[in-house]
C-alpha cells in the first residue's frame, strides 16, 4: 500500500512538470514564447498545483481512501489525452476573440491546464493522509512524499526536455502523460486493468489522427509541404510555392529561396544586407547572426569571391534543414564558410575573431530575442568588430506611430555605442509595418544622400564587388534623414528591456513577406 502511493505520487510529480513543458510547444507557435506565454503557463500550473493542495487536505480529512485517490489521477489522466484535440481550436478562438494579445494566452493556459493541475495537486495531501498511520511519524511520511513528489517533477523536466521533445510529436507526449496515469492509477486502484485496457485500446485507434489535430492547424500553409519537424526550439516547415521554396518558424516566414537560381535574394530587405559594403568596401570577414536558409550567406559567396563568412544559428535543425533543402553546402566551404551551431551572445563571448561586417538577422516567434538588443549585446558587437567594422541591423516595426517604438529603442540603444547609425526603411510610407536597417559604424560619419552616392560611385570604381550588388536597388533613395525621436523609447539593457510591450503592437499586426501567393 505504501509502495503504491509512493510510485502515485512520483508519476503525478513527473506528469505535472512534464505536462508545462510540453504544453508551452503547443502554444509558443500560436502565442510566441514571451514573458506573457511563460508567466501564464507558470502561473495557472501554480494555481492550480495551490488549489489542488489546499481541497486535497480538506478531502483527505473527510474519510479518505485510496480509491479515491486513484481516481482522481485517473481523471487527470483523462482530461490529458483530450488536450492535443482541443487546443488547436481553442488556441485559436482566443487569439481570434481577446483583443488584448497578452491576455489570450493566459486564458488559453487556464482553459487548457487549471483542471489537471489542480487534480494532481489533489494527489501528495491525500496520500499523506493515507500513508500516515500516527501523529508522530506525519513529518517523516510528508517530507518523503513530498521529496518523491519533486523528484518525479525533476524526472519529468528531464525526461521531456532532453528525450521526449526532441524524440515525439508534441500531440503523442501529451496523450502519452494521459495514458500514463491512467495505467499507473488503474493498476494500482481500480482493479479492473483488463477493461480500462480495452478502453485505452479504442482510444488508440484514434491516435494517429492527434497529428492532424495538432498545433499544426494554426500553420496550414496554402502551398505544397516539402518537410516538417518540431525542433529543439520551433515549429519547422519547408513550404514550396511554385519555384519558391519557404522556410517557416513557429508559422512566420523566416526564409525564401528561388529553387532555380538558389543563390539569389528573395525578399527584398535581404538585398540590404551589401549595404555594409558600402560603408566599409575592404570588408574581408563577415558574420551572420541568424543562419535560417542562409540566403544571405549563399548570396555573399557567390558575389563576393574574396570574402570569408561565419554564421552563428542557435537550432541544429534549422542548419541541417538549410543544408537538404535550401542548397547550403553540406560541409563547411574550407575557410570561407563556417557554421556554428550556438546562442549569439555565447558564441560572440568566446571568439577571438574581429569582423569588418557583422549582419544581424536572427528572429524568434515575436521578435529578435531581447537578449541580442541591448546595450550589453551591443557592447560585444563592437568588441568583435574591426576599427572600420559595420553593423547591418534587420527589424521589423515602423516609422510613425505606436509601431516604431520598437526599432526607436534599438535604435538609441545601439547609438549609445557606435557614433554613427544610419536608417533604411525598405518602403517609402513611413508608416507601414516594413522592414528597417540600421547600419552602424565605429567610425564617426555624417553623409548625407549625395555624399553617400558620392561614395558608392567612388567605391564601384575601386572595389569591383561592390558595384554588381549595390546597384540592384537604390537604397540610398530610403535612406532616412530626420531626426528619430528617442526620448519616449527606453535604453534598452540586460536587466531593464521590456521588449513585450514594445513589440506588441508589431505583433498584433499581420506582417507578411512578399512573393508569398
Amino acid at each position: 500500500f505504501t509502495k503504491s502511493l509512493a510510485v502515485l505520487v512520483f508519476v503525478a510529480g513527473m506528469a505535472s512538470m512534464s505536462l508545462e513543458f510540453a504544453a508551452s510547444r503547443i502554444l509558443i507557435p500560436v502565442f510566441g514564447s514571451s514573458i506573457y506565454t511563460w508567466g501564464s503557463l507558470i502561473g495557472v500550473i501554480l494555481t492550480g498545483l495551490s488549489l489542488g493542495y489546499h481541497i486535497g487536505g480538506k478531502l483527505a480529512d473527510k474519510n479518505p481512501n485510496f480509491l479515491k485517490l486513484c481516481l482522481v489521477i485517473f481523471s487527470a489522466g483523462l482530461y490529458i489525452i483530450f488536450i492535443p484535440f482541443i487546443a488547436p481550436t481553442l488556441t485559436i478562438s482566443f487569439i481570434q476573440f481577446v483583443s488584448d494579445s497578452q491576455y489570450a494566452s493566459l486564458f488559453a493556459v487556464f482553459t487548457l491546464l487549471i483542471v489537471p493541475t489542480f487534480l494532481l495537486g489533489i494527489v501528495s495531501p491525500y496520500a499523506i493522509k493515507l500513508a500516515t498511520r500516527r501523529l508522530t511519524e506525519l513529518g517523516n511520511v510528508s517530507g518523503n512524499l513530498y521529496s518523491l513528489s519533486t523528484i518525479g517533477s525533476i524526472v519529468g523536466t528531464f525526461l521531456t526536455v532532453f528525450v521526449l521533445i526532441p524524440t515525439f510529436e508534441i500531440n503523442y507526449i501529451i496523450f502519452g502523460l494521459g495514458v500514463t496515469l491512467m495505467v499507473f492509477s488503474s493498476l494500482f486502484g481500480l482493479a479492473r486493468f483488463p477493461k480500462v485496457l480495452a478502453v485505452f485500446v479504442v482510444l488508440l485507434l484514434f491516435f494517429p489522427s492527434i497529428s492532424s489535430s495538432s498545433t499544426g492547424t494554426v500553420m496550414v500553409h496554402s502551398g505544397t509541404p516539402v518537410y516538417e519537424k518540431e525542433t529543439l526550439y520551433s515549429h519547422l516547415d519547408v513550404i514550396d510555392y511554385g519555384n519558391i521554396r519557404t522556410l517557416y518558424l513557429d508559422g512566420n516566414i523566416h526564409s525564401q529561396m528561388y529553387k532555380d537560381k538558389p543563390e539569389e535574394l528573395v525578399n527584398t530587405y535581404t538585398k540590404y544586407f551589401h549595404l555594409g559594403f558600402l560603408f566599409n568596401p575592404n570588408a574581408k570577414d563577415v558574420l551572420f547572426v541568424g543562419g535560417g536558409g542562409f540566403s544571405g550567406p549563399k548570396n555573399f559567396l557567390s558575389m563576393y569571391s574574396d570574402v570569408r563568412i561565419d554564421v552563428v544559428e542557435i537550432d541544429p535543425d534549422v542548419i541541417s534543414t538549410a543544408r537538404d533543402y535550401f542548397n547550403l553546402p553540406v560541409d563547411n566551404d574550407g575557410s570561407r564558410l563556417m557554421i556554428y551551431n550556438d546562442d549569439a551572445r555565447n558564441f560572440l563571448s568566446k571568439t577571438e575573431k574581429k569582423y569588418d561586417l557583422i549582419i544581424l538577422d536572427a528572429f524568434s516567434k515575436n521578435y529578435v530575442p531581447f537578449h541580442l538588443m541591448t546595450l550589453e549585446y551591443f557592447q560585444l558587437l563592437d568588441k568583435k568588430l574591426t576599427s572600420d567594422g559595420v553593423i547591418i541591423s534587420n527589424n521589423i516595426g515602423s516609422m510613425a506611430g505606436d509601431r516604431s517604438d520598437i526599432v526607436r529603442a534599438v535604435y538609441k540603444t545601439i547609438s549609445q555605442i557606435f557614433p554613427s547609425v544610419y536608417v533604411f526603411p525598405t518602403e517609402h510610407n513611413s508608416g507601414n509595418l516594413q522592414n528597417i536597417m540600421l547600419a552602424a559604424m565605429k567610425t564617426p560619419t555624417e553623409y548625407n544622400k549625395d555624399e553617400l552616392r558620392h561614395l558608392a560611385s567612388n567605391n564601384d570604381n575601386n572595389n569591383h564587388n561592390s558595384s554588381t550588388a549595390l546597384d540592384d536597388l537604390d537604397y540610398l533613395e530610403h535612406l532616412y534623414e530626420a531626426e528619430l525621436k528617442t526620448n519616449d523609447v527606453p535604453l534598452l539593457t540586460d536587466q531593464f528591456a521590456p521588449v513585450e510591450i514594445l513589440i506588441n503592437p508589431v505583433t498584433n499586426e499581420p506582417y507578411n513577406l512578399e512573393n508569398i501567393p
